[in-house]
């Protein structure tokens, strides 16, 4: 089943909260909670009405977990640093250097900014969530994490950590088997629940994309985080759900193939695609969608060897 609209108990230790569009996930075990994602800025006073509201002591809060270095996945963190000063912040190496550059992070704070007036647009949080651009342009990491490494949560309970590059090559994805608790973040794309599809987010390689997706569908997970629009829970709804996600990205895949094979130029089916995903979800500018598609044009014909600035 799809658990959504935060604040959630999925099981027995672990929360979803801060909101459907953004959510995060929040472990608790032997008295110390687990924050996975970094999140969107407003999720820093929306974290903070919930853990009140939920009776959740902020001094407990002992690490907040970097799933991999975009905007709607960090922007969050500077908040966390002031209400959890004592937590440690983990991500991946690369996502570490990422968040040093203050170039990077200047943009990111500007796309924060940007997506907070959409959402307040469209009344999904109120202005009082709108957060503060962060004082420096750098978001310090404490903890690298890598391949084969485990996270300790408390309570005995351990999270693998895997490197699972396509989204972008500094995604990490958690997975707690005990449980069967798999949190991916956007290693499997974006899932639009109402519209039972997904938009593929290959960003930065299509092979290694659907490589990482079949390898976590191998952990047969019970409860899947996703990092936007819901949490999926069930061995077999898990399964199921990976089934889907490498099947459209496949199709996706082959249909931008088919459609450069048949003469249609790269800027006429970027400009296609985003329309179609700009239609199931509005939230950002028309062209936001079609340059993000434009990349995922060109990766997928680089995975051909195809050169995308050649007629086909």
């Amino acid at each position: 089943m799809l658990v959504k609209d935060p604040p959630v108990e999925i099981t027995e230790g672990l929360w979803m909260l801060g909101t459907s569009e953004y959510p995060l996930y929040v472990y608790h075990g032997g008295g110390e909670y687990t924050i996975f994602e970094g999140g969107i800025g407003a999720v820093g006073p929306i974290l903070a009405e919930q853990f009140e509201a939920l009776g959740i002591a902020g001094q407990s809060v002992a690490r907040i977990v970097v799933t991999h270095a975009h905007p709607d996945h960090v922007m969050a963190v500077p908040a966390f640093r002031q209400m959890f000063p004592q937590a440690t912040v983990v991500a991946s190496e690369i996502a570490a250097k990422t968040l040093a550059v203050e170039k990077a992070v200047a943009f990111f704070a500007k796309m924060d900014q940007m997506l907070a007036a959409a959402l307040i647009e469209h009344g999904l949080i109120r202005e009082q969530h709108r957060a503060v651009p962060p004082a420096e342009n750098r978001i310090a990491v404490d903890r690298s994490l890598h391949e084969g490494d485990t996270l300790e949560v408390g309570a005995g309970k351990t999270f693998q950590v895997f490197e699972t590059p396509g989204h972008s090559d500094c995604s990490l994805s958690f997975f707690e088997p005990v449980a069967r608790i798999l949190v991916v973040s956007d290693a499997t794309g974006y899932y639009m629940p109402r519209h039972g599809a997904w938009w593929p987010n290959y960003f930065t390689d299509y092979g290694k994309y659907v490589a990482s997706m079949e390898r976590l569908a191998g952990l047969d997970a019970e409860i899947l985080c996703l990092s936007h629009n819901g949490a999926v829970r069930g061995a077999d709804e898990v399964a199921a759900y990976f089934r889907g996600a490498i099947e459209a990205t496949r199709a996706y895949h082959q249909r931008i193939l088919d459609e450069f094979r048949s003469g249609s130029p790269v800027r006429q089916i970027a400009e296609t695609l985003g329309a179609e995903i700009h239609a199931k979800m509005p939230l950002m500018p028309l062209d936001f969608f079609q340059k993000n598609c434009g990349l995922l044009v060109k990766l997928s014909l680089a995975h051909k060897g195809i050169d995308a600035n050649k007629p086909a």
